[in-house]
């Protein structure tokens, strides 16, 4: 019979990584590129794999010995550059020079003769003339594939808090999806800086730093481009392909949400208090001129544009009952019209996030109500039941016909839920506190916070057996 052993330790490592520009004893590159320099110190690793080592002998035979580390740097549009480390008195060291600045994706891997021991990886933005200093969290390497009838005995040590999980190393304010471009957006108000990571690996490709932080961001319809809206009312248009900024409008009011409704219209919010001062208008983004404006007493947050039914939904905020509003749009005027709270005015439990499933015929509510959600006002948000947990966020896969939750009921989990039967039909542990989930076709993507930083981790679909 086949067995196996997995002896998990939790070890920080880090490495330096030195600009251009003669810093750091790295040789030095002209123009725009910088170089890599590495200094790892293999001391715990070597502990930690020789005490694992001795508590199963038997197979291993005694202690591991590091023998080699190899690093990797890649990035798209540029051949990988593959760095053998030199390995001496438990120090591995290695520079790699002429690397064009910006974000590149360093992975490591450990090895005690043919035997791979340890794998990581960190995205590290090279700067000419700079030091700076980052994390490799290494994880388990892989157990070997064995098809031999003799018992085996597979020797792992992994130095990751959570592994599996990515650390992302910028302060989060919020996170927005691109799904035609497959990106996140991670956005850092303190450092006024869009983060883009690709949206299947997480690896970080570059920091575009703005002038000022906006009080809102949005992802355009089509893709590839950021709708920043500011106090000032002004909305600009960031495109990321070349970080170009472009003046767009002048809403005149104070812009606190931004909820893209077609590729020509953007509907504007600035709900503030209860009172006649709460303005909604939609914007044409070809012209800038503004299309529609309606005055609403309700102060509204947490939107979501459903448009199979060319309705947006909000709730209120700060007031109680807490109730849910429907805001029907035209996307081809770009009128708004009407805005409207819900029939049952607070009687049901609402709470955010408000999310668009089945199709597009249903919402639901962080609290697990579900309503349909229709182009007519009297079908619109009817009560049809109860999801069966209440959630911190959930995406509906239509293609696949499931729902995937992160649950806030009792521990926390990634539920599948089927669609036509709203059956559970997988349950996966989660580090604590999950905050985002995300679908980009292939594999589900959640983030976490269980500390001061917040994690990522990339589930695959057809690895879980859900295509």
């Amino acid at each position: 019979m086949k067995r196996t052993l997995w002896c998990l330790l939790g070890v920080l490592l880090v490495a330096t990584f030195i600009g251009c520009g003669g810093g750091g004893g790295a040789p030095a590159a002209s123009g725009t590129t910088g170089a890599v320099s590495f200094q790892i110190d293999l001391a715990s690793l070597q502990q930690n794999g020789t005490s694992a080592a001795k508590s199963v002998a038997a197979t291993t035979g005694g202690d591991v010995t590091i023998t080699n580390v190899i690093a990797t740097l890649s990035r798209d549009g540029y051949p990988d550059q593959v760095k053998p480390m030199t390995v001496t008195n438990n120090v591995a060291t290695g520079t790699v020079n002429d690397l064009a600045q910006g974000y590149w994706h360093v992975s490591a891997q450990v090895f005690s003769g043919d035997a791979l021991l340890y794998v990581g990886a960190v995205d590290v933005k090279v700067i000419a003339g700079a030091q700076v200093a980052a994390e490799i969290l290494f994880d388990p390497a892989p157990a070997p594939d064995s098809t031999a009838s003799t018992g085996t005995l597979s020797l792992t040590v992994g130095l990751n808090k959570y592994p599996g999980y990515t650390k992302i190393r910028q302060f989060v304010t919020s996170i927005l999806e691109d799904k035609v471009d497959q990106k996140y957006y991670i956005f850092d108000s303190s450092a006024k800086t869009v983060a883009v990571y690709n949206a299947n690996t997480l690896i970080r490709e570059k920091d575009i730093v703005l002038q000022s932080a906006p009080q809102a961001l949005a992802v355009e319809a089509s893709g590839g481009s950021l709708l920043l809206g500011y106090s000032t009312g002004k909305i600009y248009r960031l495109k990321v392909a070349d970080e170009s900024l472009t003046y767009l409008a002048d809403s005149l009011i104070s812009v606190t949400a931004l909820v893209p409704i077609s590729s020509k219209f953007v509907l504007v919010a600035n709900g503030s208090a209860w009172g006649p001062s709460n303005t909604y208008e939609t914007i044409n983004l070809e012209n800038g001129q503004i299309a529609s404006t309606k005055s609403y007493w309700y102060p509204l947050s947490d939107f979501t544009y459903n448009p199979a039914a060319g309705v947006a939904y909000a709730l209120d905020s700060g007031l109680s009952p807490a109730d849910m509003h429907r805001l029907a749009l035209n996307t081809v005027t770009g009128s708004i019209d009407n805005i409207v709270d819900s029939r049952y005015h607070g009687s049901y439990t609402f709470g955010s996030p408000i999310r668009a499933i089945l199709n597009g015929t249903r919402v639901v509510t962080g609290s697990g109500n579900m309503f349909v959600s229709s182009s007519s006002a009297s079908d619109d948000i009817t009560y049809t039941g109860n999801l069966g947990h209440p959630f911190i966020d959930l995406v509906s896969d239509d293609a696949l016909g499931n729902i995937y939750m992160l649950n806030s009921d009792n521990i926390r989990k990634l539920l599948v839920i089927k669609q036509d039967s709203l059956f559970t039909a997988l349950s996966l542990d989660l580090i604590a506190e999950p905050k985002r989930i995300f679908d980009t076709g292939s594999n589900i993507v959640v983030f976490a916070k269980p500390d001061d930083n917040y994690y990522a981790k990339v589930f695959s679909k057809s690895a879980l057996g859900l295509i």
